[in-house]
């Protein structure tokens, strides 16, 4: 009898390991076939409905959220890449291209035009120009240039030349229009000296981070409008007592709304490796600052730059947070509080690293790599509010352990979906797992 429990022991604890045991397992349902390399700018995933919705810089693609199977694909005309997105509202995607996105000499073409997709046919709506001016340039790729939510449709038109110098009013650089059918719904009128910097939409608020003042007085505010109307309700600095500079070893910042409600501000420096301001910035339902939140702190630093390892949720950030290379946990999931700054919990589960995490509902799903097993992946579901474990599984196949392109994390549907893309050679959009 002691032999047979021994024998059986072990089994269960191979099978455990080995992502085989029942009732503890995560095993693969369907996954897409491979894309080419992708680019730096254009890539996106979501869900609208039951498609899943994967963009790139040529093409936006829709898949069977049940089966993986391709529905429709966006192709934008001619020459044209994907510079950027919004995410979804109502099953309507906005598309910012151009052609020679690339070029440094192509400025004042870059990322123009704007165009409406119905995510549930692959068609397009609309399209509508980003240039205040002939004389306009429309810039580089950059996130944030559009949003959508509640209806609206919230775009930041181009009003500098190809040198720079501003060719129309700037505080009128804000529009919004209709998000199905792209009619002019108002335009915005900013505060003295401000010009738009990123843009965010949700069905009852409309969001921006501006650009204010010039030279040694110039700083980064947040600003909400109504969305009825496009009147400005409040703006005030992201910091009035430590200013944040728009410019990081002369270039601008990353500054863009990673939540419109609750209203929260991601600012990083322009570099990986530049000094510069590295924080969250929340506010409340009025529009006033609540809290700084610091990349860095006692729970390790932030990965702001990966939309997979950073989510809001109700009242809390999660996020992912590298700790030092002598750690045994090179990286865990963290929560916390966006009205005072205070962590709530941190992750301490299991020895590894932690790959990407999604927030929805009060629950936590984290992909944890296992340090031990360095081709095992685990997934982990945690309480929002307290960081316990809900459930925890081993995943039956390799999950491709390079983070570096993975691009999110679905938990939806009975089905656990990773999303990838890779520059430099094929990446799989999606593939679907799900409990047994």
């Amino acid at each position: 009898m002691a032999a047979l429990l021994l024998i059986g022991g072990v089994t269960v604890a191979l099978l455990e390991a080995t992502g085989n045991l029942p009732g503890n397992s995560m095993d693969t349902v369907w996954e897409t076939p491979a894309d080419p390399a992708a680019a730096e700018h254009g890539n996106g995933y979501w869900q609208a409905g039951d498609t899943l919705v994967r963009s790139r810089f040529d093409a936006v693609t829709g898949y069977h959220l049940k089966t993986g199977k391709q529905r429709w694909t966006y192709v934008p005309e001619g020459r044209s890449e994907i510079c950027s997105t919004s995410a979804p509202d109502a099953s309507v995607l906005l598309v910012v291209r151009g052609e020679n996105v690339s070029a440094a000499e192509a400025a004042d073409e870059g990322c123009a035009t704007v165009t409406a997709l119905d995510l549930k046919t692959g068609r397009e709506l609309w399209s509508s120009s980003r240039k205040a001016s002939a004389k306009a340039a429309a810039g580089r790729p950059m996130s944030g240039t559009v949003a959508a939510g509640g209806g609206l449709g919230v775009i930041i038109a181009a009003w500098t030349d190809e040198i720079g110098k501003p060719v129309a009013d700037g505080r009128r650089a804000i529009r919004a229009v209709d998000l199905h059918t792209g009619a002019r719904r108002w335009t915005a009128t900013l505060p003295e000296d401000c010009g738009p910097f990123s843009v965010g939409a949700a069905n009852r608020k409309v969001a921006a981070v501006l650009n204010c003042g010039e030279g040694r007085r110039a700083q980064l505010e947040a600003a909400t409008f109504d969305p009825a109307t496009g009147a400005l309700l409040h703006h005030e600095p992201l910091d009035a007592r430590r200013p944040v500079d728009p410019v990081s070893s002369s270039a601008p910042v990353k500054a863009v709304v990673l939540s419109t409600d609750p209203l929260v501000v991601s600012v990083r420096p322009s570099g990986d490796y530049e000094p510069g301001t590295d924080a969250f910035f929340s506010f409340g339902a009025d529009g006033r600052r609540l809290a700084r939140i610091e990349s860095s702190g006692d729970y390790g630093k932030i990965v702001s730059g990966k939309p997979a390892k950073v989510a809001v949720d109700g009242e809390h950030l999660y996020a992912v947070a590298q700790r030092d290379s002598s750690s045994i946990t090179k990286s865990r999931a963290v929560a916390i509080d966006l009205t005072s700054g205070r962590l709530v919990w941190q992750a301490d589960y299991a020895r590894g690293n932690t790959l990407a995490l999604a927030a929805r509902d009060g629950r936590v799903s984290v992909l944890h790599e296992r340090a031990r097993h360095q081709s095992m992946e685990s997934l982990y579901v945690l309480d929002g509010a307290t960081g316990e474990e809900i459930d925890d599984r081993n995943f039956a196949k390799d999950l491709d352990r390079n983070d570096r392109w993975l691009a999110g994390l679905l938990d939806t549907d009975g089905l656990v979906i990773v999303s990838r893309y890779d520059t430099e050679g094929p990446g799989r959009p999606f593939v679907a797992y799900e409990r047994w």
